[in-house]
């Protein structure tokens, strides 16, 4: 039996941000999408080193997991973090190939999967933008009153052919503008936040990327950071401790976009677990619900 939607969670959201599942599970029942959770994927696996190190590995595993919404009959696997999106995308794209298909699948055949291409791959504001924009009009009960950043994911410029690669960005401003943020405009605004670089030079990646970023986005008065990124969101919020090992504080609640459109549509913040956040999202929450 096919099913329009699948979600690929990936490793950080479940392990290290269930709220943020959580989030997505609500809005995606509010909306009445008609979807399951991928059973048994794995890693995405990570867009950048994985696939420098070695693309074979990069290109079977990511083929894994679409080979596995095919036997789950997925149509659209629904991605909710930015990375995962990247690397996936690239993975549909890649084995478009036949030759590259074929490798790949001689390697999955070996443990009873093969990948035959008709998984399609898109981002979680992609398909809500999409298919339930009315929907979510509707649904608003408790505008998400904050001024709010958008961080926009160096892994959402990731376009189809012919695609404005500012697409997806402009999706989420209508997304989140919808559900009564007010989106602010800030310089730096297509700036890295420095995660891939805290692989290999800790103090640049906060210095010279993350406190740079949240300095613009304070500088504008914004309450909170809103990004799609499980790797992001990790680096605004552990970022911010990390960087006062260097005398640099920030305050700054950092969000998924389904965290903020399940608050306005009247999930109640306990529902949510957000005392899982590394920032003070839970006092954010208390200054516009109450």
């Amino acid at each position: 039996m096919m099913v329009k939607y699948g979600i690929f969670l990936g490793c950080l959201m479940p392990f290290r941000y269930p709220c943020v599942e959580v989030a997505v599970r609500k809005v995606m029942d509010a909306v009445g999408a008609e979807y399951v959770v991928l059973s048994d994927y794995s890693c995405c696996p990570e867009p950048v080193f994985t696939r420098l190190t070695d693309h074979e590995f990069w290109l079977t595993t990511a083929a894994r997991n679409l080979a596995l919404a095919e036997e789950q009959g997925i149509e659209k696997l629904v991605v909710p973090c930015c990375g995962c999106f990247e690397s996936l995308y690239e993975a549909e794209k890649a084995i478009e190939n036949p030759e590259e298909r074929e490798k790949v699948n001689a390697v999955l055949s070996k443990f009873g999967h093969e990948c035959k291409g008709k998984v399609k791959v898109e981002h979680i504001v992609e398909t809500l933008h999409r298919d339930f924009m009315p929907k979510i009009k509707e649904l608003v009960e408790k505008p998400f009153n904050a001024r709010v950043a958008i961080h926009y994911c160096c892994h959402l410029f990731r376009t189809r052919f012919g695609e404005d690669i500012w697409l997806k960005h402009d999706i989420t401003r209508d997304l989140l503008r919808v559900i009564g943020a007010e989106v602010l405009r800030y310089k730096l605004e297509r700036f890295c936040c420095g995660f891939p670089a805290f692989q290999v030079d800790m103090e640049f990646s906060l210095k010279e990327r993350l406190a740079l970023k949240l300095e613009s986005m304070r500088a504008v008065g914004a309450e909170c950071v809103v990004t799609a990124c499980m790797a992001c969101i990790t680096q605004f919020e552990s970022g911010q401790l990390l960087l006062r090992r260097y005398g640099i504080t920030y305050n700054m609640p950092v969000l998924h976009p389904a965290e903020a459109m399940a608050l306005a549509f009247g999930v109640r913040p306990e529902e949510l677990g957000l005392t899982v956040h590394r920032s003070p999202v839970p006092e954010l929450v208390k200054r516009i619900y109450g």
